[in-house]
């Protein structure tokens, strides 16, 4: 009466429209691909490497959060005292061959240096808010 077979049909294809980006990056983004190509880190990390991959912009915020809003600056976890700051990741990691080359193979833009100071990024490029 409704041509319930082309509306059967229309909602099968809807959800495989809905699906493909899924199905399309199942599987194939993963950080083994790009591990070998950063360079290794100087020091010991807060966390291990598996969950600094997985969790670091959790830290960051958690870190941002401790540090403005309760005046904590500083962190320990089984592998030391850090300090609550960025520049706590700048001394064992090279932003360019590390951060930059891991945010570039997951395609990911953080918004970190529009406020933050980045130690290689090229200042005269930046657009500062007047």
């Amino acid at each position: 009466m409704y041509h319930k077979g082309y509306v059967a049909l229309g909602i099968v294809l809807f959800l495989a429209l809905l699906a493909m980006p899924y199905w399309v990056t199942a599987g194939k983004i993963k950080y083994e691909e790009i591990e070998k190509e950063l360079a290794p880190a100087k020091g010991k990390c807060v966390y291990d490497e598996e969950w600094m991959a997985k969790y670091h912009m959790e830290l960051l915020k958690d870190w941002r959060e401790l540090a403005v809003r309760h005046g904590v600056r500083h962190y320990h976890t089984e592998n030391g005292d850090f300090n609550v700051s960025l520049t706590e990741c700048w001394k064992c990691h090279d932003y360019n061959n590390f951060c930059a080359k891991c945010h570039n193979f997951m395609d990911v833009e953080p918004v970190c240096w529009e406020c933050h100071y980045n130690p290689s990024m090229n200042y005269s490029t930046v657009n500062y808010i007047k």
